[in-house]
């Protein structure tokens, strides 16, 4: 028997210190709910259950934004559906005024109508708002500011409809008039402008054929032939220039314009389309990316060959509807006032005004109806978009829940084994602690 060593109390309390561990553990798991309080109790589960919160929150934040979307959305539509409403009052005004059996005081008392409509639909673009956020007033709309020196001649066409450069072919098609590319006539006709398959930098040489022919030849970047024709068909394609994710033409030099009198349309995939998104179009100017286009693309003929010098400004408003970044939607509402409606100057004092004023009430109320159909659209959207985020916010909090929360039937289970086996061992060291005292009645 020893007595300087007691190896069974040193065993026992080893183990009651172990169980003591687990038994605070186990307490700790069923007070919280969670089977992970730390790291240590599983690293790599702590790791994905806290990249999977962020994404919970994220897209329960999401949901509420695009809650306050659809809200500010009410409020702009709400406002435009008033506008329409007096634009309505304004073309029936004109209707009764176009009738000759009205008297010249009669229609005066017409006009006074009209003006004060008139001021009132530029007091509700001016004052509408959400969370002091004008809406109507052209803040929050994508819109061109063009170089008033060289503005002479050109007209401006109406604001783009969306906020990002569409992915395709785009086809230049001029009529009756020469295509201009980089400075030398090339031909009348089309060019057909694909999306390229490396990057750099290309060049296009036209060069006079002894037969008063041109012919076109391009250049990759190490000064490589990669395409010679002769312009004689009515069609050229132009491959190796590739547009980014930006929609901006990639390392691209080259200047395609039609001269005066010629008319440009701008085609995507086969279908015409009066204007490239998020680009403003001015009737006469156009630019995508390091392409520049001048012409008319309604037809009507444009007096000089311009080059004017122009910025695109984004103020659409971004709707964050998801937890990362880029997730977003873009709302582009539009200035309404009486000006930009195209109404402010309506006078149906005369028949002939009378019935200008008709044409031009029937293009605002087009306006309006289009931009309440865009928001309307929107919202429509938004409300999919809140469905599909609760949808997915409950699928990520269960998985989350089946990774950190504590399954508390196990956890109590195991609390109460480790209980028993704590009571034990307390006892068994205070056993083990009774054992040298047997030495003593040796020494008897």
């Amino acid at each position: 028997m020893k007595i300087n060593n007691n190896i069974q109390a040193l065993n026992a309390y080893r183990n009651l210190n172990h169980n003591q561990t687990q038994l605070s553990k186990n307490l700790e798991k069923l007070s919280s709910g969670l089977r992970i309080n730390r790291a240590s109790d599983d690293a790599a589960g702590l790791a994905i259950s806290e990249k999977m919160r962020s994404q919970i929150r994220g897209l329960k934040q999401s949901e509420r934004n695009s809650m306050d979307g659809i809200s500010l959305i009410q409020t702009s539509e709400g406002a435009m559906q008033e506008i329409h409403s007096m634009l309505q009052r304004m073309r029936e005004l004109a209707v009764q005024a176009s009738n000759d059996s009205n008297t010249e005081y009669d229609r005066e008392q017409l006009q006074k109508e009209m003006t004060e409509l008139t001021k009132e639909i530029n007091s509700i673009s001016d004052k509408t708002e959400f969370n002091t956020k004008k809406l109507l007033d052209g803040s929050s709309a994508v819109y061109t500011e063009l170089d008033e020196a060289n503005e002479t001649g050109l007209v401006k066409a109406p604001r783009p409809l969306d906020a990002a450069v569409e992915d395709g072919d785009y086809t230049i098609t001029a009529d009756a008039e020469d295509v201009i590319v980089g400075g030398e006539a090339v031909f009348d006709g089309e060019i057909e402008v694909e999306s390229g398959k490396s990057l750099g930098t290309y060049s296009i040489e036209v060069e006079e054929n002894q037969d008063d022919s041109k012919s076109v030849t391009i250049y990759d970047n190490s000064g490589k032939e990669i395409e010679s024709t002769d312009v004689l068909d009515e069609k050229f394609t132009v491959a190796g220039f590739t547009f980014d994710d930006a929609g901006n033409l990639t390392e691209g030099k080259t200047d395609f314009r039609v001269e005066a009198e010629g008319t440009f349309t701008l085609t995507l995939e086969g279908e015409e389309i009066d204007k490239a998104p998020n680009v403003q179009t001015e009737e006469g100017k156009l630019e995508l990316g390091d392409f520049e286009f001048a012409w008319d693309s309604n037809g009507l003929s444009v007096n000089e060959t311009k080059k004017s010098s122009f910025e695109v400004i984004n103020n659409a408003l971004a709707f964050q509807i998801g937890p990362n970044t880029g997730q977003q939607v873009m709302v582009d509402i539009p200035q309404l006032d009486a000006n930009e409606l195209g109404v402010a100057a309506v006078d149906v004092s005369t028949h002939a005004g009378a019935s200008e004023a008709m044409t031009a009430l029937d293009h605002a109320i087009n306006q309006v109806s289009s931009a309440r159909a865009e928001l309307g659209a929107v919202q429509n959207r938004l409300e999919h978009t809140i469905g599909n985020l609760q949808v997915t916010h409950e699928n990520l909090t269960a998985s989350e829940s089946r990774i950190r929360d504590a399954d508390m039937a196990e956890e109590m289970t195991a609390f109460t084994k480790n209980n028993i086996i704590h009571q034990s061992a307390t006892a068994m060291l205070a056993q083990a602690n009774q054992l040298p005292q047997g030495v003593l009645q040796l020494l008897q």
